[in-house]
């Protein structure tokens, strides 16, 4: 065989009636000597008849997305992706999605749907031979990242394809081709069709694309892309408000995320963080409510320890997410950085009451000796109370600060 393959899919294609192939990443990984088993495949044939056509055999077929003809199709511990030829109809924009789809048997004209030559080479598994239909293998072997068609024709409907291509340039070391390029900064503006959740998973495997192919990515290729960036003011596509960003902090850090979120600040210097933070995390990024309020208690507390936030207060916010701070806080400070671990750890060993949680008492500890007492009251009597048992002026028993209250009531 010209391309290693499990025998599954030789088995499968011998019991479909129609041609299967193999197409995309797999086969430009292999070429490039990079193993792996993410195995795309696709054919003719329609997901509904493919799933009847196997439904007596050792293969199971969950058809993924019946409008654009995508199913899973698994063997024992196997998965294969199964697409049908398709050509895409788009409205006008970048919204990665079709607007209307339609089935087809030419491979040709399957082709053209597609982004990058060196992700349009297909492999016919039946027939053991590869067609290339716009020179996949020379632009490879060339390490060129180059359009099918004419760049314009890939770019001008579809915004996801743009950031794939600077994903690509990290990840496999590769150069844009020069039209390629231009044509990507036309159409740029296509990027803020793309959903928020979408953007951010590209921005991350930007990010931290030296890890996914080692032998053909430099540790820090993504400073070459957000160089790019810079150059053709491109993140206000994303919802980001300024046309460039001081890279510092992304370079130094472990948590790329963390340390590009902290360049942005640094480059915007909103008035309030959290606020900032909220407002790019959920409606440009598209994050849920919980992990954009650990980015925001995490960076909070890198600032707030920047400008010297008393121990108290500081660790009454940030006590759970600072072994994550403390990462960052030392590439900008040793001396701030070293003053709150000790803290930390005075904390821990001597079992310091942190939290609210921590206390005996609770809400309905109140709501029970203290009916009257109206529940939007509760969280400053605990941390009231938490304050007090913290320096020593409480005992954490039950009876002593359920007493307490009712002398915190007078001035609460």
């Amino acid at each position: 065989m010209l391309l290693n393959i499990p025998k599954s899919l030789i088995s499968l294609a011998k019991i479909l009636n129609a041609p299967l192939y193999v197409v995309g990443g797999y086969i430009r990984n292999s070429i490039l000597g990079i193993k792996g088993d993410d195995i795309d495949i696709c054919g003719p044939l329609e997901v509904d008849t493919l799933a009847k056509l196997l439904e007596e055999t050792n293969f199971d077929v969950k058809i993924k997305n019946k409008f654009v003809g995508t199913a899973i199709i698994t063997f024992k511990n196997e998965k294969f992706e199964y697409s049908t030829f398709r050509k895409e109809f788009y409205k006008e924009g970048g919204a990665h999605l079709p607007e209307k789809v339609v089935f087809i048997d030419s491979l040709a004209e399957d082709a053209k749907r597609r982004d990058f030559t060196c992700n349009c080479i297909y492999y016919d598994i039946k027939q053991d031979k590869f067609i290339d239909i716009y020179g996949g293998k020379e632009d490879i072997k060339n390490k060129i990242l180059k359009t099918i068609e004419t760049p314009d024709f890939v770019f001008a409907h579809d915004g996801l394809r743009i950031l794939r291509l600077f994903r690509f340039e990290c990840e496999l070391g590769f150069k844009i081709d020069k039209q390629t390029l231009s044509s990507a900064i036309k159409y740029s503006p296509n990027v803020k069709d793309i959903s928020g959740e979408r953007v951010i998973h590209e921005i991350t495997c930007i990010l931290h694309s030296g890890t996914r192919y080692p032998l053909y990515s430099k540790p820090k290729a993504y400073l070459k892309v957000f160089k790019q960036f810079n150059k053709y003011k491109l993140w206000q596509n994303f919802g980001i408000d300024c046309a460039k960003i001081k890279l510092n902090m992304v370079k130094k850090v472990e948590h790329k995320s963390q340390g590009f979120l902290i360049d942005l600040i640094d480059t915007v210097k909103p008035i309030s963080i959290s606020y900032y933070l909220n407002l790019i995390l959920t409606n440009s990024f598209g994050l849920n409510k919980k992990m954009s309020q650990q980015y925001i208690n995490i960076l909070s507390g890198y600032y707030d320890a920047l400008n010297r936030l008393q121990n108290k207060e500081y660790f009454f916010k940030y006590f759970d997410n600072f072994p994550l701070i403390y990462k960052l806080l030392i590439h900008k400070s040793k001396y701030l950085a070293n003053k709150y671990e000790f803290f930390y750890r005075y904390i821990i060993s001597h079992k310091l009451i942190i939290t609210a949680k921590d206390l005996k008492v609770n809400g309905d500890d109140i709501k029970k000796n203290y009916p009257t007492v109206k529940p939007y009251r509760y969280n400053a009597i605990l941390e009231s109370l938490l304050s007090d048992v913290f320096e020593g002026k409480l005992e954490n028993e039950k009876k002593v600060l359920i007493k307490a209250i009712e002398q915190k009531l007078k001035y609460l």
